[in-house]
């Protein structure tokens, strides 16, 4: 008898443990994958030799994820300083042309859902940062509304990630990662605190 318990408690131990780990992976962000310049992004997101973990996690987030001929996504979770994205916070992005017929960054809040606020500026994107196709833009990411500049809302995100796509993407930049200009993230200040 004590054998039969022996199993069944070590078959329930594997199964706490598997579906933990499992829930720990797909929780762990939208884009996983390879490091450029802080951002993650993965060649196999949208794809059909996409694993099984990249796949849950893809319908886990909401990502929606299109084939990279589409569209790639990279995140991330830290400034350039390696500190991590904090809701009370401002940061500075700012990037230069990026190898893509259009780009988006949006806020994604702690639970990797859209922050829950009513400031109807959850992302910027190329035609707010780089109108009249400027070469270099920048985007602030902050809770309160900045004068006069491309805006997401951090407002009720907690500790966040942000998401960078770019749309039909240069054939150059779906085959070399590396080779994409990667925007910056700087943070500003925190707290209203320089």
């Amino acid at each position: 008898m004590s054998g039969k318990l022996v199993t069944t408690g070590v078959l329930i131990a594997g199964l706490v443990a598997g579906a933990a780990s499992g829930w720990y992976t797909l929780q762990r962000g939208m884009v996983q994958g390879e490091v450029y310049s802080g951002w993650s992004g993965s060649k196999v997101t949208g794809s059909v030799d996409a694993d099984p973990w990249t796949r849950a996690r893809v319908a886990v987030s909401g990502l929606l994820a299109l084939n990279k001929s589409q569209a790639i996504y990279f995140s991330r979770n830290t400034d350039d300083s390696g500190a991590r994205l904090r809701e009370d916070c401002r940061y500075r992005v700012t990037g230069g042309v990026l190898p893509a017929r259009w780009w988006s960054i949006t806020v994604y809040a702690a639970d990797n859902y859209l922050p829950l606020n009513d400031d109807d500026a959850l992302s910027f994107d190329q035609t707010e940062a780089q109108p009249d196709g400027k070469s270099e833009w920048t985007g602030i990411l902050s809770p309160i509304r900045p004068d006069g500049q491309p805006w997401a809302s951090t407002s009720k995100a907690g500790n966040y990630d942000i998401t960078l796509r770019l749309y039909q993407p240069t054939p150059q930049a779906q085959a070399d990662y590396a080779a994409i200009p990667m925007p910056k993230v700087t943070k500003l200040d925190c707290g209203g605190a320089a």
